[in-house]
């Protein structure tokens, strides 16, 4: 009987588990997760978690509270693994005991970029990534008027909304030139730019935050680098996250823009494999995903090749935001503007839809859209097919979408 454990209970870890248990292998499966309690979906976290009105977290489990008794899985939760010995296949874990190994699969995720500032220990500053932090700024939007959003990338902009749709005056504090510029097309930043404006979030973008201000220890106000002050009750800060890496790197595992794998997620140790944000496969793209789609798909390929069971299809990578009633939906990677890259613009058949379908060298690479579920699917189809529809014929009215089924 082989023995495996996981480190780390979010998506690609439960994902791991649950198909090695779907295709009939019952060797033993440990899971050692640092958060305490049964794990959280993450997509929810800044929008509908953020709303509830009940501390009931029960609808918000990744999976349900007897799920892991039920698959014959050990879950040690609330305790971290604090050393990696490879020589002897054993871990060195927070409580003071150890676990040992036969095949252990790292699905550590990523951590949120924090401002290199002390006021970030101040009680009123949040980042957004697990249940603990969601609770935490839960609690504190329900006394706090005003809040600040630095980062406005998709958890800037769905935190932004659910603290908008709470009743909080909101500003979003953007460096970049637009909204979401490292994910999304122009046409997707206008979109979601005239979204919040419409519905009374103040953005401020092309401008950095100079310093935090305080009174008696909390965070009360930025000064933006335009020498702008604007006040606050509470602040978020957005600005991305970073792989995950200290536990491979002590080690001695192969780190470079997160942790590198063979393109079957085998580290450079032949008993340790690793899934989820913080990996960069060789052979499956030149940058880390982080997507839930990516990290079930990384759980489901490594537990299928263990139980030399068929591999998933390979699909074109997507995401999806939730913003007032707006649903956003890609597929593929949005690309860097360029001279070869250009894109097609198209509206949908409901209210408000839209699609934008990007191309590079000619070639299709990426289609999102906003309340337009029709123009997703099909562009998905095209991208895993490898077609590339004419820009033309994509932004004509008359032309039907259905026929590049």
């Amino acid at each position: 009987m082989t023995n495996y454990v996981v480190i780390g209970a979010s998506h690609a870890g439960i994902s791991f588990v649950e198909k090695m248990r779907q295709q009939g292998n019952q060797d033993k499966i440990t899971v050692i997760d640092r958060l305490s309690g049964i794990p959280l979906q993450r997509p929810p976290l800044s929008k509908a978690y953020l709303s509830a009105d009940s501390d009931d977290e029960a609808p918000f489990h990744l999976r349900n509270h007897d799920w892991f008794e039920q698959q014959s899985v050990t879950l040690k939760d609330g305790i971290s693994v604090e050393r990696i010995s490879r020589d002897d296949k054993s871990l060195s874990l927070s409580d003071g005991t150890s676990v040992t190994y036969d095949k252990l699969i790292l699905a550590l995720g990523a951590v949120p970029r924090r401002l290199p500032v002390p006021e970030m220990d101040a009680q009123n500053i949040f980042v957004l990534r697990d249940g603990v932090d969601a609770k935490g700024l839960r609690k504190a939007m329900k006394s706090a008027k005003t809040a600040i959003v630095i980062g406005g990338g998709y958890i800037g902009l769905e935190a932004a909304a659910s603290l908008k749709k709470q009743g909080l005056d909101v500003h979003v504090i953007e460096a970049a030139p637009r909204l979401l510029a490292r994910v999304a097309s122009p046409q997707i930043s206008q979109a979601y730019h005239q979204l919040h404006q419409e519905n009374g979030v103040i953005i401020h973008q092309n401008v950095g935050v100079d310093k935090l201000l305080t009174t008696d220890g909390a965070i009360s106000g930025v000064m933006l680098a335009s020498g702008e002050e604007i006040s606050c009750d509470l602040l978020l800060v957005g600005i991305g996250v970073i792989p995950e890496t200290s536990l491979a790197e002590q080690a001695g595992l192969t780190i470079g823009n997160g942790l590198l794998t063979d393109y079957h997620y085998q580290t450079n140790d032949a008993d340790i494999y690793a899934i989820g944000d913080n990996v960069l496969a060789e052979g499956r793209g030149d940058m880390r995903i982080e997507s839930i789609h990516n990290a079930q798909y990384g759980g489901h390929y490594l537990a299928s090749r263990f139980n030399d069971e068929k591999l998933p299809q390979i699909e074109a990578p997507w995401f999806w935001s939730d913003q007032y009633d707006r649903k956003l939906q890609s597929a593929g990677l949005v690309p860097a503007p360029a001279d070869d890259v250009m894109q097609a613009t198209r509206a949908g058949k409901r209210e408000g839809g839209l699609s934008v379908w990007s191309y590079k060298s000619g070639k299709l690479v990426a289609v999102e859209s906003i309340n337009d579920p029709q123009a997703y699917m099909i562009g998905k189809i095209c991208l895993e097919k490898g077609a590339s529809p004419a820009p033309a014929d994509i932004e004509n009215p008359d032309f039907e979408l259905k026929s590049l089924r």
